[in-house]
């Protein structure tokens, strides 16, 4: 059987985090926790995730700072990051961008969207 894709769940609500866990699961993906920057660097240092999905407000770090981390890392960069955040204004998107995410989806959304963006990013590349 082929390995299952790693996926880092990074937010402070467990709701959140216990949603999005049973979709991704229920594809058969193998999901990671996190609720803080510094937890969600540590994982990814031992687990190398395939893809992350991020909130932007943490506590400590922003998930800005953790996304510019991983993009800024030789053997993290290609790690594919999904902010989702309740940030949507313009300079938020700009900011995305300048971190180099993949993606960014705003809050709320529904899960199945996002299961459908992680398996469109992890299997068309």
């Amino acid at each position: 059987m082929k390995e299952s894709y790693r996926i880092l769940l990074v937010d402070d609500e467990a709701g959140i985090r216990n949603i999005l866990r049973l979709f991704l699961e229920l594809e058969g993906f193998a999901v990671f926790e996190a609720v803080s920057a510094n937890q969600a660097q540590q994982i990814v240092e031992k687990e190398k995730p395939h893809l992350i999905i991020l909130d932007v407000i943490l506590c400590g770090q922003t998930g800005f700072d953790v996304c510019e981390w991983v993009k800024g890392n030789p053997e993290t960069r290609d790690i594919i990051v999904v902010l989702f955040t309740a940030l949507n204004q313009n300079h938020d998107l700009k900011e995305g961008e300048r971190v180099k995410c993949d993606y960014y989806i705003t809050k709320p959304q529904n899960p199945k969207i996002i299961v459908e963006k992680v398996k469109q990013y992890l299997y068309n590349t």
